[in-house]
């Protein structure tokens, strides 16, 4: 290699580390653009289920928690909804030892409502592992829901299911960061 040839390969390299930088620097920033243009300020932190796990939801959602026995099936509930009602769902701590592919495929076959373009994909973030199931469903009031359900096994033969249930008409694609964000918060505490 000339030297010219080694000051060009210089030159390149830093400028594919400097765009390596700020690009997660704007990346970081462009979630916060979007969670704040959907009225989102901050996050709250709930400890669920014996406060052994922790996640958080946006401040502005509303979050009820439902405890159950431990013996049963589903041991700790939290239904949550966002202020305009546009987004709504559930997390559940489940007792079982299922593998979590299977159980997810269980669990949708065996929901009271029809589904259609339902997928089973593993999905993987930052924090966490899973089965994502998306499926879409309809009620007779004409309404049609985009549903996300995930799946993650905690261990101890806990499993949690947290579902979003998103209406159609007001389905936007930068959902999906407030979604990722409540799914990369869920831990052990």
């Amino acid at each position: 290699m000339n030297k010219k040839q080694l000051i060009v390969t210089s030159i390149l390299l830093s400028l594919m580390l400097i765009l390596a930088i700020t690009q997660g620097f704007f990346k970081e920033n462009f979630e916060q653009v979007i969670l704040m243009d959907q009225g989102i300020s901050g996050f709250k932190e709930y400890k669920i289920y014996k406060d052994k796990y922790i996640v958080s939801f946006p401040s502005e959602w509303s979050v009820t928690e439902k405890e159950s026995k431990e013996d049963q099936y589903v041991s700790y509930r939290l239904d949550f909804k966002d202020k305009n009602s546009k987004i709504t769902g559930l997390l559940q701590v489940i007792n079982t030892n299922e593998d979590l592919n299977v159980f997810a495929e269980n669990d949708l076959n065996n929901q009271y409502l029809e589904y259609y373009n339902s997928e089973v994909v593993p999905f993987k973030n930052p924090n966490n592992s899973g089965v994502l199931v998306q499926y879409e469903t309809s009620v007779k009031n004409g309404y049609e829901f985009k549903n996300e359900c995930y799946y993650l096994n905690l261990g101890e033969g806990k499993t949690v299911k947290i579902l979003f249930n998103l209406k159609t008409k007001d389905y936007k694609d930068n959902v999906k960061t407030i979604i990722n964000t409540i799914i990369s918060s869920i831990k052990t505490s």
